[in-house]
């Protein structure tokens, strides 16, 4: 079961459009205007939810002492904390930092990066350090895609040295030969090739966790390409931590 989010903060404007958007990538997001509202809210159903989001500008006085009181109320593994909002500079990053709070959802945030990091928060506080054998980190830029003579756009979600998954209207079909062409920051363009390995499309078994699209696994992939990737995957990833 996927659990939900619980949004502090949430009758600031910046707030309620973040609510909207995560919502609208098919999360439940539970609004609280004040702390002790998600304190009550925490108390009946804190099983249901599995991450927090906190405002940069939330209006408390001690952030770590108001966050303390909402952690007691669920099992410390259980529950991942995520900043949003304004992005406070170090000076802020610090005091959240220090108050427990582990992510990053500072604006701006392009909605891969935001969906990616939902997914993150969800899966549990012990799945935030990447602890998986090939680390994978959201992108957002267009990729071109051959698939035998035939061309298709469609835009990256997450990258990682050994693959990736592509958001597209139509992908191809799985076990399908496909050779991907983007262009990676501080490392140029990269032309890989690999195999479909699973689609996501609009249906009953449909993951809400990925956008629509498909993917990849590389197949033939230089070892400079694969250094790339993987640099870029791990500092993206970190970056993404508080």
């Amino acid at each position: 079961m996927v659990k939900d989010l619980l949004l502090l903060g949430a009758s600031a404007p910046a707030m309620d459009l973040l609510r909207a958007r995560i919502a609208r990538m098919g999360y439940r997001v539970v609004p609280a205007k004040t702390p002790d509202q998600a304190h009550g809210l925490l108390r009946v159903g804190g099983t249901r939810i599995g991450a927090v989001i906190v405002p940069s500008e939330l209006p408390v006085v001690d952030l770590r002492a108001a966050l303390e009181a909402l952690r007691r109320l669920v099992p410390a593994h259980e529950l991942s904390w995520l900043g949003a909002g304004r992005d406070p500079g170090s000076a802020g990053r610090e005091r959240m930092r220090a108050a427990g709070v582990q992510l990053d959802l500072f604006d701006p945030i392009d909605p891969h990066t935001l969906r990616f990091q939902v997914n993150r928060a969800l899966a549990g506080p012990k799945r935030i350090d990447g602890r998986r054998r090939t680390v994978r980190a959201p992108a957002d830029w267009p990729v071109a895609i051959r698939a035998g003579a035939r061309r298709k756009e469609g835009r990256l979600y997450s990258v990682s040295a050994s693959g990736a998954f592509v958001a597209i209207d139509q992908p191809s079909v799985a076990r399908a030969e496909v050779a991907l062409d983007l262009t990676l920051p501080g490392a140029g363009r990269l032309a890989v090739s690999g195999r479909v390995a699973m689609t996501n499309v609009p249906g009953n078994l449909a993951r809400r966790s990925l956008p629509f699209g498909m993917g990849v696994q590389f197949e033939q992939l230089s070892e400079a390409a694969s250094v790339a990737l993987l640099v870029y995957a791990q500092d993206r990833f970190r970056s993404l931590a508080l």
